[in-house]
């Protein structure tokens, strides 16, 4: 679920004592860093009150994939949630975001807006955006199986979202 949040670009409102502040979702869970074993931005005397999905036009077009080693409920080897508006085979809005490769889900809404917004709905937009999304990524070695893999998760998530909803 965390992956999918991240794509539709929701925020987690919490409250403590010091108020009440708004954490987009991207942002509320955390990279190891020094500190492994805090997960979230959530500070230790803060309570969640809600989460909130901001409207999109993603409702007719968007796709989740799991992509794991059995039929279960298994962790995510890779996972992609992405949400599309295409308005005449153009690219209104995006919202993209990746799991199972990294300690959170990883989205990139600048690259969304260079790579995804105003472009053509196709199969290269798609394959340059995931090119840009994926640069720089590296393996552990057990896991370098998953920079075949997630290139090919994050095109066919897009495909799935752009033709969701049409008409045969």
């Amino acid at each position: 679920m965390c992956v999918a949040l991240a794509a539709l670009g929701a925020v987690v409102q919490v409250t403590g004592p010091g108020g009440s502040r708004s954490i987009p979702f991207e942002e509320f869970h955390r990279l190891p860093g020094d500190h492994p074993e805090i997960e979230t931005t959530l500070a230790p005397d803060e309570i969640i009150t809600s989460v909130d999905l901001p409207k999109t036009g993603y409702a007719g077009r968007s796709a989740y994939i799991k992509v794991r080693d059995r039929q279960s409920y298994a962790f995510a080897l890779v996972s992609v949630a992405a949400g599309l508006e295409v308005v005449d085979g153009v690219i209104a809005k995006a919202g993209v975001a990746l799991g199972g490769v990294a300690h959170k889900p990883w989205r990139n809404p600048q690259l969304e807006q260079e790579l995804l917004i105003g472009k053509a709905a196709n199969r290269d937009t798609y394959h340059e955006f995931q090119r840009a999304l994926l640069a720089g990524a590296q393996g552990f070695g057990e896991n370098d199986f998953k920079l075949k893999l997630a290139p090919v998760t994050v095109v066919r998530a897009l495909e799935q979202a752009a033709h969701e909803g049409e008409q045969a």
